[in-house]
């Protein structure tokens, strides 16, 4: 199991989905939820919409960070944003790479 640091642990703040915090107040990764959150940034990073992230989750029945059978578009979009993710699970370039790519297709309103 691999832990954050004290310094990193203590200002961490709300531990999010793939991460936990021990006894002693150490943050550290859960593997299995790290996949997870690796598959939807290389999902992203291939093109995949929301929607098809979402299917794909709940094909594999990978339940939600809530514990439901299906995740919502806003939460793997939240997912998808989350610094947290950066250096301890996602690197800085498929952090980029992965909102790049989601930017490119969202639609904008033209006034």
């Amino acid at each position: 199991m691999k832990k954050l640091n004290m310094y990193d642990s203590k200002y961490f703040g709300r531990v999010c989905y793939g991460f936990g915090r021990d006894e002693k107040g150490f943050v550290y990764i859960k593997e299995d939820e790290a996949d997870v959150v690796r598959m939807i940034y290389d999902m992203t990073i291939n093109g995949n919409s929301l929607q098809k992230i979402q299917e794909e989750l709940f094909h594999r029945r990978i339940k939600s960070p809530s514990g439901k059978d299906k995740w919502t578009r806003d939460v793997i979009d939240k997912t998808i944003n989350n610094e947290k993710y950066l250096t301890y699970i996602i690197s800085f370039e498929n952090f980029v790479e992965a909102s790049i790519e989601k930017e490119s297709r969202c639609r904008y309103v033209r006034s």
